[in-house]
């Protein structure tokens, strides 16, 4: 996990075979310069960006417009934009899967699929070898994805928005250490890529690297003055990071300059939620779903509030707000909001038969006849299967623990997404420990540093094996953990308690 990314580029990823995922709130930047071809297609090409196709002049201004928007994490107003492009050039291949791979509506993102794959002709060669990394890898045909990546990386590396993008992969999948020399390398292209500065501080605060973290947002700041993003994204950093109070200062700083950008709304939120202000958290929730009219981002920000409920020991309250998301949700057909809410509601639950229900009707929402990229539907799958092992450990079932286990060793053999298999990891790790295979359970459970469940049973083998120096610094790890998550807010309250229970402080 920790090691850097040397030698050949494209093929280490190769070699990694690994999936894009963009549920996440990421910017998105090409350095964008105008030409036209002589055959009257207007292509927009990027000296270290990316080149762009489109007949129609309105749908270049619109697609560039939209460009503008997002670099400064305007997603709804960009994605908008893209949307009035991709109207005026129903051919405009790369706007399509753009919008297939960064919408949050997973509906939007088939449809936009199958429009990229349709108009792929009209695109240039580059643009179609990103159209081919990135539609077949939403659909889990791995060995055609990687292949056009790597032609992709080969052909096009001097592209600092194809080195992003094999970043963001990488990224995705929780692979932060990899990603940073990736985004080192687009930055190497053009110092000035915004974009990459910013993943790049996400990726250093996601190893703990908060100086380095700190050092990249600066950069980003310094390319973007008087915008609130950077703001926006320095106050989440500090909020991972526990400073708390300079995270909120950072959010109404990007409210005072962008009083309309309710991701820092959100922000302020989730911060109050893990510092245990979970009244004030739910009100700021509130304050800014009001102002959401996406019902998909309104219903993934609903499930946030609903788990304020179980960092106060409030189960009643929150199964109440979780079945309200999960009928809502399913009103709305969106299968992978319903599914969580259900398998939240499962993981919290003290009722064994409850959580065996809950996690039925997680399975049921998301086999419904729903429009999911299949990437995005076989890792929830693989979610809660890995929920189902983890409630039949807890429950003393080891026999449907392992039940549960093989389950997902055949989804994860099925598949080379590394999510799925870090689900399988996590499993295998927790059936390890019920049964007393330590040495086992550390195999499995080494490289999940940041799946709460997986470290406490990663503190209980060490504990086990004699190892208390080790136990304790996974409890310490598991008291600072600070993302607003249903597993966040299940275990990081009680290891914050003990931690300072078993303070100098408190023991005087």
């Amino acid at each position: 996990m920790n090691s850097r990314v040397k030698g050949n580029l494209s093929g280490l990823l190769f070699c990694l075979l690994l999936q894009f995922i963009t549920f996440t709130f990421i910017t998105f930047a090409f350095a964008l310069t105008a030409a036209a071809s002589t055959n009257g297609v207007n292509t927009t090409a990027a000296d270290a960006g990316i080149t762009v196709s489109t007949k129609s002049p309105q749908a270049r201004a619109y697609f560039e417009e939209g460009l503008a928007e997002c670099q400064t994490l305007h997603l709804r107003e960009g994605f908008a934009l893209w949307r009035k492009a991709e109207k005026a050039d129903p051919d405009f291949a790369l706007v399509h899967i753009l919008l297939s791979n960064f919408s949050r509506d997973p509906a939007e993102r088939v449809s936009e699929r199958e429009k990229a794959l349709a108009s792929r002709r009209f695109a240039s060669h580059e643009e179609q070898l990103v159209i081919d990394w990135l539609s077949n890898s939403s659909q889990g045909r791995w060995v055609p994805a990687i292949q056009a990546m790597n032609e992709a990386l080969e052909k096009y590396g001097n592209h600092k928005m194809v080195v992003w993008l094999g970043g963001m992969w990488l990224d995705g999948q929780r692979q932060w250490s990899r990603s940073i020399g990736l985004y080192q390398q687009a930055l190497q292209l053009d110092p000035k890529f915004g974009d990459a500065w910013n993943s790049l501080a996400y990726c250093y605060a996601r190893t703990g690297d908060f100086d380095k973290a700190a050092d990249a947002m600066q950069h980003y700041a310094d390319l973007l003055p008087g915008q609130a993003n950077p703001h926006d994204s320095y106050g989440e950093i500090l909020m991972m990071a526990g400073r708390y109070d300079e995270a909120l200062g950072e959010y109404r700083t990007a409210l005072k300059l962008d009083p309309a950008f309710i991701e820092s709304e959100r922000g302020m939120a989730d911060t109050l939620a893990v510092m245990g202000r979970e009244k004030e958290a739910r009100q700021q929730y509130s304050a800014a779903m009001a102002n959401m009219s996406d019902k998909v981002e309104a219903a993934q920000w609903s499930l946030l509030s609903a788990m304020t409920y179980v960092r106060e020991g409030n189960f009643a309250a929150a199964d109440a707000a979780f079945r309200a998301v999960a009928a809502s949700a399913h009103q709305n057909n969106i299968g992978l909001v319903e599914a969580e809410a259900w398998r939240s509601m499962a993981l919290y639950s003290r009722d064994a038969s409850a959580a065996t229900r809950d996690l039925k009707l997680a399975e049921a929402a998301l086999r419904e006849k729903h429009r999911i990229p299949k990437s995005l539907a076989r890792q929830e799958l693989a979610s809660i299967l890995r929920s189902r092992v983890e409630r039949a450990v807890q429950d003393g079932r080891t026999d449907l623990a392992a039940e549960n286990v093989k389950k997902l060793q055949e989804l994860s053999a099925g598949s080379v997404d590394e999510t799925v298999r870090l689900y399988y990891e996590a499993a295998a790790g927790a059936l390890a420990v019920a049964r007393g295979n330590y040495p086992d359970a550390l195999s499995h459970l080494d490289e999940n540093d940041r799946d709460l469940f997986s470290l406490v049973h990663l503190m209980q083998a060490y504990q086990k094996t004699g190892s208390a120096s080790d136990a304790q610094r996974i409890a310490s790890k598991l008291a600072s953990f600070n993302e607003p998550t249903i597993e966040q807010a299940i275990l990081v309250p009680q290891y914050r308690k003990a931690v300072a229970l078993s303070s100098p402080d408190h023991a005087r």
